[in-house]
C-alpha cells in the first residue's frame, strides 16, 4: 500500500504541473481565438488522441503490465519492449501517413484546413510515443522519470502555444500541444538496442482486449460529443463544452494517472494471492480518494457560475449550465479509474472489453436522441448518465467476480460531507461579485468540509498516519507542522 500511495503521489505531483500547463493553455487559446477556435483546437486534440487508440493495438497497456518484474529476471523486458515497439510504430507510421493524406486533401479544398490537420498528425505521433513510452517507464516503476518528462513537456507547451495562436490561429497554437508529449517520446530511443522478444499468446491477448477497449474510451467514451455538437450545431459550441470539459478534466485526469499505478500495486498482491492485502489496499485508495474527489467536484460545481466568465472570458457563459453538470458528476468518471485499475490488474481484460462495448453504444445513443434538442445541456447530461452507470457496473464486477467488497458507508458519508462542502461554497456565488464570492466561497467549503471529516469520523488514525507519512519527507518545516495538525485534528486517536 506505501508503494501504490507512493507512486500515486508522484504521479499526482507531475500530472499537477501538465494539467496547470495544459488548463493555462486552453484560457489563452479561449481567450485569444474564442469559443470557435477553441473548439477547433479542442477537435483537432479529440482527433490525435483517437488515432492513438486506433493505431497502439493495445501494446501501452501490455507493457504497463508485463515490462516490470513479471517479464522475468535482468534485461529480458526490454526484449519484449522492443518486440512491441516495432509493430506499433509500424501501426502509428500508417496511421500518421493516412493524417497527413487528409490534411494534403483538405488543404486544396478548405483554405487553413490542411495547415491544421498537418499539425494535428504530428501532435498524433508525439502523444503515441509518449503514451508508449510512460507506459514502459511505470511498468518498470520510473514514475519519477516520467514526472521529469511532463514537468518539461509542460514547461514547453504554455508559451509555444501563446506564440503560434498569436502568429497561427489554432494551428499554431496545437504546436505546443506537439511539444508536451516529445519529452517523454524521445526516451524510446535505447530500446532498440535489445534482441527483440516474441510477446506471449496471453500478452497478445491481453493487448486486443485492452487496444478494442481503448479505442471505444478514447474515440467514444472522451469527448465524442464534439462531433455531435460540430454535425448538429458548429465548432462554437464545441468551444463552449470543451470549456466545461476544461474544468471538469482536471479531476478525471489526475485520477486516470493515478491509475498505472493502481493497476502495478494491485497486480503484485493479486499474483500473490493475498486478497486480504487486496481489499485493505482497495477500500483504503477508495476512501481515501473520495476525501478529495467529492468535495472538489461538488465544491467545484458550486462555484462554477462564478468562475468560469472568469476564466475564459464572458463569450463563454453559455457553457455554464453544461460545466456545472459536468462538475458535479465528474466525481464517478474519477472513482471509476478505482475498480478498473483493480479489474485490470486481475487480468478480467475482457470484462473491461464488455463495460467499454455497453458504455460507448449508450453514450452514441442517447447524444443521438437528446443532443439535437438539448444542445449543450443534453451532452452534458449524456456524459453524466453513463459515467455513473459504468461506475455501478465496475464495483459490481469487482465484487461479484473478484470478491473485493466496496466501502459502501464510508462513501456515503463522505458524499454527504461533500454536500455540506458545496452549500457552503454556493451562498457566496449566489450573493457576492465572481472573485470574491470565489475566494470567500472555497474557504467556506473548505473549513465545513475539515469540520464535517471530523463530525461523521471520515478519516482513521492509521489512514492519516499513512498519509502524512508520504507527503512530510516533501513538505517544509512550516508545512509539516501544519500537516500534522490538520492530521491530528480530522483524526484523532
Amino acid at each position: 500500500m506505501a508503494n501504490i500511495l507512493r507512486s500515486s503521489l508522484i504521479s499526482i505531483a507531475a500530472t499537477g504541473a501538465s494539467l496547470a500547463a495544459g488548463f493555462v493553455s486552453n484560457i489563452i487559446a479561449s481567450r485569444m481565438l474564442g469559443p470557435s477556435g477553441a473548439g477547433l483546437i479542442a477537435f483537432s486534440l479529440w482527433a490525435a488522441t483517437s488515432a492513438s487508440a486506433v493505431a497502439d493495438l493495445g501494446l501501452p497497456q501490455t507493457m504497463l503490465r508485463n515490462a516490470g518484474a513479471a517479464s522475468g529476471p535482468g534485461d529480458a523486458w526490454k526484449g519484449l519492449v522492443h518486440s512491441a515497439l516495432r509493430t506499433f510504430l509500424l501501426s502509428v507510421m500508417l496511421v500518421g501517413a493516412g493524417m497527413l493524406g487528409y490534411a494534403a486533401w483538405l488543404g486544396r479544398h478548405e483554405d487553413g484546413g490542411g495547415w491544421r490537420w498537418a499539425v494535428t498528425a504530428a501532435l498524433f505521433v508525439a502523444y503515441a510515443l509518449a503514451a508508449f513510452s510512460t507506459a514502459v517507464a511505470r511498468g518498470r516503476g520510473r514514475f519519477g522519470q516520467t514526472a521529469i518528462s511532463t514537468a518539461i513537456g509542460g514547461a514547453l507547451q504554455v508559451p509555444l502555444v501563446l506564440i503560434g495562436a498569436w502568429f497561427w490561429g489554432a494551428a499554431g497554437a496545437l504546436i505546443g500541444h506537439v511539444a508536451r508529449y516529445l519529452p517523454q517520446a524521445l526516451r524510446l530511443r535505447g530500446y532498440f538496442r535489445h534482441p527483440a522478444r516474441p510477446l506471449t499468446p496471453e500478452m497478445r491477448s491481453y493487448a486486443g482486449n485492452m487496444w478494442l477497449s481503448d479505442l471505444v474510451e478514447n474515440m467514444i467514451l472522451s469527448r465524442i460529443e464534439f462531433l455531435f455538437l460540430g454535425i448538429f450545431f458548429a465548432s462554437t459550441q464545441i468551444g463552449y463544452f470543451a470549456s466545461g470539459l476544461a474544468l471538469a478534466g482536471l479531476v478525471e485526469q489526475i485520477m486516470l494517472q493515478i491509475s498505472p499505478a493502481l493497476i502495478v500495486g494491485f497486480a503484485d498482491a493479486h499474483s500473490r494471492g493475498d486478497m486480504k492485502s487486496l481489499q485493505t489496499s482497495y477500500s483504503r485508495v477508495m476512501r481515501m480518494v473520495s476525501l478529495i474527489i467529492f468535495p472538489v467536484t461538488f465544491g467545484g460545481a458550486a462555484i462554477i457560475p462564478a468562475l468560469l466568465p472568469l476564466v475564459f472570458g464572458e463569450p463563454f457563459t453559455p457553457a455554464i449550465p453544461a460545466a456545472v453538470i459536468l462538475m458535479a458528476t465528474v466525481g464517478a468518471a474519477a472513482l471509476a479509474v478505482i475498480p478498473w485499475g483493480l479489474i485490470s490488474a486481475a487480468s478480467q481484460s475482457q470484462q473491461i472489453l464488455r463495460i467499454q462495448i455497453f458504455s460507448g453504444f449508450l453514450t452514441i445513443i442517447l447524444l443521438l436522441a437528446i443532443v439535437p434538442w438539448a444542445g449543450l445541456e443534453g451532452a452534458a447530461c449524456s456524459r453524466a448518465g453513463v459515467s455513473l452507470l459504468t461506475l455501478a457496473i465496475l464495483l459490481y464486477i469487482a465484487a461479484r467476480h473478484i470478491g473485493i467488497a466496496t466501502p459502501w458507508a464510508a462513501l456515503i458519508r463522505t458524499m454527504i460531507a461533500g454536500g455540506l462542502c458545496a452549500a457552503a461554497a454556493a451562498i457566496p456565488v449566489m450573493m457576492m461579485p465572481p472573485i470574491p464570492a470565489i475566494a470567500v466561497g472555497v474557504i467556506a467549503g473548505a473549513l465545513v468540509y475539515i469540520f464535517a471529516i471530523r463530525m461523521l469520523r471520515l478519516v482513521d488514525p492509521d489512514d492519516a498516519g499513512l498519509l502524512l507519512a508520504a507527503v512530510e519527507g516533501k513538505l517544509p518545516g512550516p508545512a509539516k507542522r501544519i500537516a500534522a495538525s490538520l492530521s491530528a485534528f480530522i483524526a484523532p486517536r
